[in-house]
């Protein structure tokens, strides 16, 4: 009897962690991933400190990637500079979404891909 149950227990234990896993992986309590918090954490060192590798990241220098998820795409790939791919896509999100906010590229909603329009003369900027 002792060995069945080592073959027994191990499958059940196996079964409840894959179930408590399942049902995490359907939960959207999750707490929003904080933009601000994350560029301050993992980008401003390169981009904010004179001197320091990154650019800074202007309106002008978002033009090209100017909507959420262009932007969020070109953070996976490229940053942070040290090792690409190392956020979470939800960090990379929040982080598009904060950046174009902030450079008066989006129109503050949270919607992806809400852009307000640019002008081209650069004034106000």
């Amino acid at each position: 009897m002792t060995a069945r149950r080592r073959t027994i227990v191990p499958p059940v234990l196996a079964g409840a962690a894959l179930s408590a896993a399942a049902l995490l992986v359907g939960c959207s309590d999750a707490p929003e991933v904080d933009g601000a918090l994350v560029y301050a954490q993992r980008c401003a060192f390169c981009h904010d400190v004179e001197g320091q590798v990154g650019a800074a990241i202007t309106a002008e220098t978002l033009a090209s990637r100017s909507d959420e998820a262009t932007l969020t795409r070109y953070l996976r790939l490229a940053m942070p500079y040290e090792a690409p791919g190392t956020m979470t896509d939800a960090e990379y999100q929040a982080t598009a979404r904060y950046l174009l906010e902030t450079r008066g590229l989006a129109d503050g909603s949270g919607e992806g891909g809400a852009v307000l329009e640019q002008t081209t003369t650069g004034e106000g900027r």
